[in-house]
């Protein structure tokens, strides 16, 4: 939704910095439609909502999306398919369980 301009109090506005790449943004909730908005800001415009006595909020990137997983084959589009297909069964699940029980980590030999 596009409310247009708006006008917002320092206390309305939060600045956000990744600790990790120092990206910046902003975030506000838009007093027309309660919608949260985020936006991209470069080091100079978080400076100076900074300086206007914005709060800031430090974060880094979870661990997980800097693990490098290079032992497994992709993840495909027919691996998915053959997921949805494994859960279409009624037994899904105890399948599952047996397969991890059994070591196997394909449960599409049970199939």
């Amino acid at each position: 939704m596009d409310c247009g301009d708006v006008e917002l109090c320092v206390t309305d506005v939060e600045v956000r910095v990744c600790t990790d790449d120092n990206a910046g943004s902003y975030v506000f909730r838009c007093p027309s439609c309660d919608m949260a908005v985020v936006k991209d800001a470069e080091p100079r415009v978080v400076d100076l909502l900074l300086a206007s006595g914005v709060t800031l909020t430090t974060w880094t990137v979870p661990a997980e999306l800097r693990e490098v997983h290079t032992d497994a084959p992709a993840f495909t589009h027919d691996d998915l398919l053959d997921f949805h297909d494994e859960l279409d069964q009624d037994d899904w699940f105890d399948r599952l369980v047996d397969s991890v029980a059994d070591g196997n980590s394909d449960s599409s030999d049970h199939a």
